[in-house]
């Protein structure tokens, strides 16, 4: 990154940085919490009979001059407690729903507490709650320990170090920031670092809260040890193992904080809160320390997540951990171990296996069981990188070396058991596999590569792919990374409005297509040496030809897909120059028209290559099972086929529109 990039970076950093301090509920809060010390004067001291009235329930206090009530605090549900230092209550009054439509009423009993204030909530049976405040209908049961026994910022504003394990780089994370926050944060050169934590520090120094927090509606149920930790509102953690020194965010508007005199508004009687409000859960053995968890964002089944930010529905479970990363909305790491990485949204890690030192902030991607993506230490010192293309899939027992950059080479497949070598790949849509019948003299350790194999072999699968993320796709970011649609205008939302047909997809392809064009003829086969961008692979004549025209027919949908959407007038700034570039690269002609009526035949011909692509699975799942046609459904009647159908049609009535106008 040049001087004037990394400033100009700098700078859009810190701006966000500066709007996050200003709008952030975090931030919000730990100036709230601030003011702990003086809110526990506040309120009125127990006159004698309230007093009495507490003791004959069975409470204790070694001073009860410091138990003070705010206004005419209701006393009765307060029974065998233990109260030391300074407490204040809120009062107790009607009944909570709490997780599971369970009923709670309002009130606390056989709790230890010290140092707290107590809304009008429900707490049982909690071994120690100390240095707390916790908000009104929040439902606290069956904890060991709730404690902040030292200042803390939650999280907010720490800096974690994704890519190399040498910690050189930084992301600064905090409650509303994007991935493109994060891949900002985390391309500053050093220099730039150094201020950004000077801002930070300066911003942050006057932020730290003593106290721990639970919020309204909130739910802490049959959990050791919440040390230092901010329960947001509406969050759920049940049977957790440890929340330390991290921000569970929740909703930012709760349905109610009102008792439950009358119904509750819960997700059965109002579907639309439970479709804006997904709750943010630790629940079975979580273990979360020193992390910050967006809205919606899981750990559970004995998920570890420690120094890491887990976005917008982001679940780590079934033993997965990850340590110093950002984990991407709607990414999964079940099982895997996540480590030193940024890691975008939808990505599919549900086995055991390995992702380190990765940016790989366009995600939809695979880590397939038994994956190593991890080689980063040279013997010298874990400083190595890897950046994965958008889509990329890592298959079974792969072993990925290092460093590695394949963002060149989107929605391309590193088959079952491959080894690749240090390589730089820049080919979209490849299959990178073991030779077969290798020629004699080729090099050792070289994988072969069929550039374009998923759109010329396997369409079915960028096609299906297309629909889900862009089904999933309920990011409340959408300039970010996450965000599955391209530029649209006309044409229907699906398969030729996502991200395969975006700008910087077809600018790829394109490069690659020039690329492969430049190679000389009559050679057995290509190296790096011949086409720059190959990386450690071969490249056969016969596949050389079946990349050219896979890529041919992806550009030349792209140049549909841009004429029907949108008028040129109405294009992005930086469509019309790859527009002609690609009219160019196919060797239109001057009547742009004329070859893009030339070209409807394609589209026909897009539909049968999906269905057969999958057909083929189809035959051969019936030569194997005899009852495979009972639980698949034949590739005409496919969800994903059926829907192309629509947009392929979609798509022909909008170039004919084009076609037909002056």
């Amino acid at each position: 990154m040049n001087v004037r990039n990394a400033a100009a970076s700098l700078d859009q950093l810190t701006r966000r940085w500066e709007a996050a301090i200003a709008t952030s509920p975090l931030v919000a809060g730990l100036r709230q919490l601030a003011d702990t010390e003086k809110r526990l004067k506040s309120g009125r001291p127990l006159i004698a009979r309230e007093r009495v009235a507490l003791e004959n329930q069975g409470n204790v206090c070694t001073d009860w001059s410091r138990v003070r009530l705010e206004g005419d605090a209701a006393l009765d549900n307060i029974r065998d407690n233990r109260f030391d230092g300074d407490v204040l209550l809120l009062g107790f009054a009607g009944e909570w729903t709490g997780p599971g439509n369970s009923v709670w009423p309002a009130g606390m009993s056989h709790c230890r507490v010290r140092n707290a204030v107590i809304g009008n909530a429900c707490l049982y049976d909690i071994a120690s709650l100390e240095r707390q405040v916790i908000g009104d209908g929040a439902v606290l049961v069956g904890i060991g320990e709730i404690d902040c026994p030292r200042p803390t910022l939650f999280s907010f504003g720490q800096a974690i170090h994704p890519g190399t394990e040498t910690g050189l780089r930084s992301v600064w994370i905090w409650d509303d920031m994007t991935l493109e926050d994060c891949v900002t944060a985390s391309s500053l050169p050093v220099e730039a670092q150094q201020a950004f934590q000077k801002t930070v520090d300066a911003a942050t120094r006057a932020l730290t809260s003593g106290f721990g927090y639970v919020g309204p509606r909130a739910a802490v149920l049959h959990t050791r040890h919440v040390q230092g930790a901010w329960i947001g509102p509406g969050v759920l953690v049940q049977g957790a193992t440890l929340i330390r020194e991290s921000a569970l965010m929740g909703a930012e508007q709760i349905p109610s904080i009102e008792p439950e005199k009358s119904p509750s508004v819960t997700a059965e009687k109002n579907p639309s809160v439970a479709a804006e409000n997904i709750p943010t859960v630790a629940a079975d053995d979580a273990w979360i320390e020193h992390s910050l968890l967006q809205p919606g964002a899981r750990v559970e089944s004995g998920g570890r997540v420690s120094r890491s930010l887990l976005m917008e529905r982001a679940s780590v479970a079934w033993g997965g951990m990850v340590s110093q990363s950002v984990v991407g909305s709607d990414t999964q790491v079940h099982k895997g171990e996540l480590n030193a990485s940024l890691v975008g949204p939808f990505v599919g890690f549900h086995h055991q296996s390995l992702l380190i030192s990765a940016l790989w902030p366009e995600g939809r991607g695979n880590i397939a069981y038994g994956a190593n993506v991890g080689s980063n230490h040279t013997g010298k010192k874990p400083d190595q990188e890897i950046r994965p293309g958008e889509g990329n899939f890592f298959g079974l027992g792969s072993s990925i070396k290092f460093p590695a950059n394949f963002e060149d080479a989107p929605y391309s497949i590193i088959a079952t058991g491959i080894v690749t070598q240090p390589q730089r790949l820049r080919f979209p849509f490849s299959l990178v596999n073991q030779p077969h019948a290798a020629p004699a003299d080729l090099p050792p350790g070289l994988n072969e590569i069929v550039p374009g194999w998923m759109w010329s072999d396997n369409l079915y699968s960028l096609v299906r792919r297309a629909y889900k993320f862009g089904d999933s796709e309920r990011s409340r970011n959408p300039s970010d990374p996450a965000s599955s649609k391209c530029q649209t205008g006309k044409l229907r939302a699906g398969f030729f409005t996502s991200r395969i047909f975006n700008h910087e997809m077809a600018a790829k392809v394109l490069r690659a297509r020039q690329a492969l064009c430049q190679a000389p003829s009559d050679r057995e086969y290509y190296l790096e040496e011949q086409i720059p961008g190959m990386g450690k692979n071969f490249l056969r004549p016969k596949a050389l030809e079946q990349a050219l025209s896979a890529y041919s027919d992806y550009l030349c949908f792209f140049l549909l897909r841009a004429h029907a959407d949108n008028p040129r007038s109405a294009w992005p700034g930086v469509w019309s120059p790859l527009v002609d570039a690609v009219a160019a690269e196919l060797d239109s002609g001057p009547d742009i028209r004329l070859y893009l009526k030339s070209q409807l035949f394609r589209i026909l011909d897009l539909g049968r290559a999906v269905t057969a692509s999958l057909a083929r699975d189809d035959k051969r799942g019936k030569k194997i099972f005899d009852d495979y046609a009972d639980f698949h459904p034949s590739p005409e009647t496919d969800g994903a086929v059926l829907r192309l159908g629509e947009d392929l049609a979609d798509l022909s009535s909008r170039l004919n529109e084009f076609l037909a106008a002056d």
